[in-house]
């Protein structure tokens, strides 16, 4: 990787064709306000950070920077969208009188200069012993200059009527002529702001350094315009009416523009940078902002910008959708971003490894971790690993056919995905509504589709009832238990990305089941509220729990659109500041029990006893294994060794008997 660090002109910025946007950048965040402080900054000589482009090849990649880059066009191309930023930061009406503006213009940047500068001088970073203060480092008198134009663009436009600007007003000559450039003849004579200013910079332009003068402006219009019959003497008045208004209308926009070329923002360009160096580039330079995944990085490449030929209707519509939901234009074709980008959402997994991604993106948001699993899912199984490294070295994975490749793997999940769901065990399991990833993480559900397909694979991916179907879905039960024992005794802590590549290496070793004996020590201790020393959790207790209901054959009762959430039996406000029972007891495995989220929220810190909800004490005497009659038991906190007797009796059984008889099958 190399980089070099300058500064350009705004201008550049903004104008340069050769800079383009990533297939998938975050959508705009920035409010009016946020755009209009922009705007001061850029008006007041004032420098307006750092962006960061990826050039390869021919081709540069805006990485970091989309916002202000689009915050900077619309101000610069377009006045009307300038004032709207204004009228919202400064709080005037359309009406406002043009003394008062002027007034609250000057107050409001004020303040706004005043905070800025306090913020400036409560921070000593940088400043060193000797190292002079930059504030007589700028030109005062240029930069009021430049603040002072950014109100004339302002009260250019000010007021509005009937829907149209002052400005616009004052250019609307369709009366006397055919056609204009500027004007939209099909939207009932519309003019069209970003063309209007451009028409008049043109004509400045076209004077050569000529002075601009009513009459040479009037001559321009005659001999660039047709002229409609009669009315040439009618627009000489009209301009004539109208010359003040026009001409500072003219002086301001070619003000206006000389600001962005003397204007400077800071380019880093990478060439030929990794995803995990830009990453690290863009975190240090922007610790304020959100940090770019891996994947998003891809979408600035010229690899994952190549253009996927043959795509179905299906893959087609999910692109379109994920665009319209980022807020960009909609590409006309598919790339190999758009493939793995939208893996997950054409998996029908039938909820057993991921949240049902299939229109859960509200309020045109989209789903960051649903793309960001899409490659690494691909990167699992061509790669074998799910890290930024492996993602990155898909480019140079020539086993993978992007035209058919990914279309394949989509079939083999959704194969597998219907021989396990007729599988009693992972019925039961999905019936919890509680896919694997929300369970124990996307590095275990990664690893778990990963081995699965290589098991179903290396089996000849049977699809009958045979010896080895049901030695596919007995190893995927096993593979299950392993992997639920590993999370809750933590060996995933701290290891995702190294340890799936590594079991994945090894994945013959990874369906060999975990001993019973090792399965007893680890159910004894968590129902005793410890593991090797440490106190265990509600969170790594969680999978234990569903796994258990799975063993004994239970699926929610009436589970029609119900929630369950894990919860305590013994309300955890009941240890606070009772020395007799030792913390450790409060999260045990034999004082949390599934419960309905619902009617559990109306529990609350209530024991058992003082329970009155019907439906919710059915659900504690199913699935907690306790008899109403012994509510009133187990309300009492001194009674709690006799619950975890009682519970770890039936934990052992399931994890002793049960367990070795499923695994067995």
């Amino acid at each position: 990787m190399s980089y070099i660090i300058e500064p350009i002109s705004v201008f550049s910025f903004v104008t340069d064709p050769s800079i383009k946007l990533p297939r998938f950048q975050r959508k705009a965040t920035w409010t009016k306000e946020q755009n209009f402080e922009l705007a001061i900054s850029i008006f007041q000589d004032y420098p307006v950070g750092v962006v960061i482009v990826n050039k390869e090849k021919d081709e540069s990649w805006l990485l970091d920077g989309r916002q202000r880059r689009t915050a900077l066009i619309e101000m610069r191309e377009n006045p009307i969208i300038l004032y709207d930023w204004a009228k919202k930061y400064i709080g005037f009406k359309a009406n406002e009188d043009p003394s008062e503006l002027r007034k609250n213009y000057w107050g409001k940047v004020d303040k706004y200069l005043q905070k800025e500068d306090t913020n400036e001088k409560d921070s000593s970073a940088g400043i060193y012993e000797g190292e002079e203060e930059l504030e007589d480092s700028f030109d005062s008198e240029k930069q009021k200059e430049g603040l002072q134009i950014l109100l004339d663009l302002i009260l250019m436009v000010h007021q509005i009527k009937n829907g149209a600007s002052r400005w616009e007003r004052d250019f609307n000559f369709t009366d006397f002529f055919y056609k204009i450039e500027y004007v939209n003849q099909r939207e009932d004579n519309k003019i069209n702001p970003v063309k209007l200013r451009k028409f008049l910079l043109d004509f400045k332009e076209d004077l050569k350094n000529k002075p601009v003068t009513k009459e040479n402006f009037t001559e321009y219009y005659l001999d660039k315009f047709a002229i409609r019959d009669n009315q040439e003497t009618k627009f000489r008045e009209e301009i004539n009416h109208k010359w003040n208004d026009i001409y500072f209308a003219i002086e301001t926009i070619s003000k206006s523009e000389k600001i962005f070329i003397d204007a400077r923002i800071g380019l880093i360009k990478l060439t030929n940078v990794s995803p995990l160096d830009a990453q690290n580039i863009f975190s240090r330079i922007n610790r304020g902002g959100t940090l770019l995944k891996a994947e998003e990085l891809l979408s600035a490449k010229p690899f994952w910008n190549a253009k996927v030929n043959n795509a179905n209707t299906k893959l087609k519509d999910i692109v379109k959708t994920m665009y319209e939901r980022i807020g960009v234009e909609i590409p006309k074709d598919i790339y190999r971003w758009d493939i793995a980008a939208t893996l997950l959402q054409r998996i029908n997994d039938k909820g057993l490894f991921f949240d049902s991604y299939k229109g859960s993106a509200e309020n045109g948001k989209v789903d960051i971790e649903q793309i960001t699993l899409g490659f690494k899912l691909i990167s699992s199984v061509f790669e074998r690993g799910m890290s930024g490294k492996h993602v990155n070295n898909l480019e140079k994975n020539t086993n993978i056919n992007w035209e058919t490749s990914i279309d394949y793997l989509i079939e083999d999940i959704d194969k597998i995905c219907e021989i396990l769901m007729k599988d009693s065990f992972f019925e039961f399991f999905q019936s919890w509504k509680k896919p694997l990833a929300k369970l124990m993480g996307n590095a275990i559900v990664l690893e778990f589709i990963t081995i699965v397909l290589e098991d179903w694979k290396d089996l000849g991916k049977p699809t009958v009832s045979s010896n080895a179907y049901n030695r596919f879905k007995q190893h995927a039960r096993i593979l299950f238990d392993r992997l639920v024992y590993e999370y809750s005794t933590k060996m995933w802590r701290g290891s995702g990305d190294s340890k799936m590549a590594a079991d994945i290496n090894n994945w013959k070793e990874r369906i060999k089941p975990v001993s019973q004996e090792t399965w007893l020590e680890f159910i004894s201790a968590a129902c005793n509220g410890k593991y090797k020393g440490e106190n265990v959790t509600q969170q790594i207790l969680t999978p234990v729990l569903y796994y258990y209901y799975i063993l004994t054959d239970r699926s929610p009762i009436n589970a029609l659109n119900t929630q369950f959430e894990v919860d305590h039996l013994y309300p955890q406000e009941k240890f606070k500041d009772n020395c007799m029972v030792d913390i450790s007891n409060k999260d045990c495995l034999c004082n949390l029990s599934l419960l309905p989220k619902k009617e559990n929220v109306s529990k609350n810190n209530k024991s058992l006893r003082e329970i009155v909800d019907t439906w919710l004490i059915q659900q504690i005497a199913t699935y907690a294994d306790i008899q109403q009659h012994d509510f009133e038991k187990y309300s009492d906190l001194s009674n709690i060794e006799e619950l975890k007797s009682h519970r770890k009796t039936l934990y052992e059984k399931a994890f002793k008997e049960i367990r070795d008889s499923k695994l067995a099958n």
